[in-house]
């Protein structure tokens, strides 16, 4: 049913009513839950009105206040049945904001974080305090300088203390598909941990990073990045992006070795090849032909494809369509060029072979698809 007023919530009107919800001694609630009866004690805001955005040069106090005060539209939240929202956020399109592909956000104690797969990545960052991960059907604490990355399809969840603060960044896993694509291309677990997470097996996969408590690179790129979530002008989603990046490799600068990967595949020189060979094909997916792969990486054909679809489960022909699709959606969503641009920047030469192809995988043409999104 649709609500007759626009509500709006701030991160400081949240905490304080689940502090008081956990104090009367009541068990957690979803975030839907705690919107919902929000709404029934008037505490929501009925205008979203602010003067201030976040800045990353702001002094740490002030930034805090700012991003604890800034009104949220939660209309869309409430427009849900809990199983609904529940089924939903799992899946990209209603997780992210339209057309951004990183979003950043706090999460509360007193909030009831069920274990869920999602569509896309997540990396929780323990700022302040402790969290207990629940991963699969285990669970282990993080600590103060911990962060943890959770590739898509793996079931987790959290549970935290009063007090703690924990920042929860999520990303598509196209994007970091795109974008990412020289941490998938150095050597050591953490690159090998992203190529099997895009590339690889379903089996789940975490990977936690023990960083310095309080590194002040860290935290900086940390409030950056909040602070361009908070805007939606043209430039927010590159400039996210760059954020995550400088966030992970000060992260990995920060903490050396102390990286632990859990339930990361061991084996021989095939998997590792795989590997290579699919981020081989992710740089150059515009021209790349399964001849001139094989003499790349001086294999026979046949064999090559066979060992790509044993690996990744998608003949040659599927990777390099999924690739070229997913760089496609990015651009009907985050540009204005043309179709028959598009087209040839995703490496067509006809425009009707494009079009055909994207219809095939969405169901749909790339301008109705543009036109959708629009909409949103």
């Amino acid at each position: 049913m649709k609500n007759e007023n626009t509500y709006f919530f701030t991160l400081s009107l949240l905490e304080e009513y689940l502090s008081s919800h956990i104090n009367n001694g009541n068990e957690p609630l979803t975030f839907r839950d705690a919107i919902v009866g929000m709404r029934e004690e008037g505490l929501l805001l009925t205008s979203g009105e602010t003067k201030e955005y976040p800045d990353p040069e702001m002094d740490p106090q002030t930034f805090e206040r700012v991003c604890m005060d800034f009104p949220w539209n939660v209309d869309h939240i409430l427009s849900f049945s809990e199983e609904e929202y529940l089924d939903n956020i799992r899946q990209e399109d209603f997780a992210f904001p339209p057309g951004q592909s990183v979003f950043c956000h706090r999460l509360l104690p007193g909030l009831n974080r069920l274990p869920l797969r999602l569509d896309y990545f997540e990396i929780y960052c323990v700022v302040r305090g402790e969290i207990k991960l629940i991963f699969e059907d285990e669970s282990f604490s993080m600590q103060e300088g911990d962060m943890c990355i959770l590739p898509p399809q793996t079931n987790h969840g959290v549970s935290m203390e009063m007090g703690s603060i924990v920042e929860d960044v999520v990303l598509r896993a196209s994007t970091l598909d795109s974008r990412f694509g020289e941490l998938l291309t150095m050597s050591g677990v953490f690159s090998g941990f992203f190529r099997e997470a895009l590339y690889g097996s379903a089996q789940p996969n975490l990977l936690v990073l023990h960083t310095k408590p309080g590194d002040r690179r860290i935290d900086f790129c940390m409030r950056g990045l909040a602070a361009e979530c908070y805007r939606t002008d043209k430039h927010s989603w590159s400039t996210t992006v760059c954020w995550v990046k400088l966030l992970l490799s000060n992260a990995l600068r920060s903490c050396g070795d102390n990286v632990e990967i859990y339930r990361f595949p061991t084996g021989g020189n095939p998997r590792a090849d795989c590997g290579e060979i699919l981020q081989y094909i992710q740089q150059n997916y515009r021209t790349v032909r399964l001849s001139t792969l094989a003499q790349q990486f001086h294999y026979n054909e046949t064999y090559l494809s066979r060992m790509l679809q044993n690996y990744a489960h998608q003949s040659f022909t599927e990777i390099v369509r999924e690739i070229r699709m997913n760089r496609a959606v990015e651009y009907l969503v985050s540009s204005s060029l043309r179709i028959h641009e598009i087209a040839g920047l995703v490496g067509y030469s006809s425009v009707d072979h494009f079009s055909r192809a994207f219809k095939a995988t969405y169901g749909i043409s790339p301008q109705r698809y543009r036109r959708e999104k629009r909409k949103q």
